[in-house]
């Protein structure tokens, strides 16, 4: 019985805060990013100091479905790539880092910018092949992780809802056996 009620207050607030929302109810923000990944013990470090004189880049891409309930509170689901691709002429390491956040965006009334904080689920998968390592693929262990976000959405109090987002975050991703990857990260989105 309780459980009704609640189902029932949480939907009747849903749709009060979906009535009073001043902007459209669903965007979608997709964009590119770069950053540093910073890698835990293990293997992933092996790895590296098997590659001297190597040629590396760093890229990725962030996507998510914003649910805009009121102007200062945005809910988002999404999807964040980083490639780590690191080479020389016979050899490479390359990190592939998928994760998925759960968050809010909060504006606390200072134009576009916000501040946002979010769950993370994801895992890693490392493609390797050096003169030390034979060639191997593995995946990580998925881990359950944190994303913290700073952003500028200039769509926010812009005249057009296409404007663009610039922003960082930080992701701290548990890989397993004690091993965590902190994902530092600049990107740049377009607005939908």
């Amino acid at each position: 019985k309780m459980k009704k009620k609640l189902l029932i207050l949480f939907i009747t607030f849903f749709i009060a805060m979906t009535l009073s929302a001043e902007e459209e109810l669903f965007s979608l923000s997709a964009g590119i990013s770069s950053g540093i990944p910073v890698y835990g013990a293990g293997s992933s470090t092996r790895y590296d100091k098997a590659l001297p004189g190597n040629t590396r880049a760093i890229f990725g891409t962030v996507v998510s479905v914003n649910l805009n309930l009121i102007k200062q509170l945005t809910l988002f689901a999404g999807n964040d790539n980083v490639f780590d691709l690191c080479w020389n002429s016979t050899e490479y390491v390359h990190k592939m880092h998928f994760s998925f956040p759960l968050g809010i965006k909060i504006y606390p009334g200072l134009g576009g910018f916000d501040i946002g904080l979010a769950y993370t689920l994801g895992f890693r998968f490392d493609y390797t092949n050096t003169t030390e390592f034979s060639e191997k693929k593995e995946f990580t262990s998925w881990g359950n992780g944190l994303k913290v976000l700073v952003e500028y959405n200039f769509a926010h109090e812009g005249k057009s809802k296409y404007y663009p987002t610039i922003g960082g975050y930080w992701n701290l991703m548990p890989r397993g056996n004690n091993s965590f990857d902190n994902l530092i990260v600049l990107y740049i989105s377009a607005n939908f």
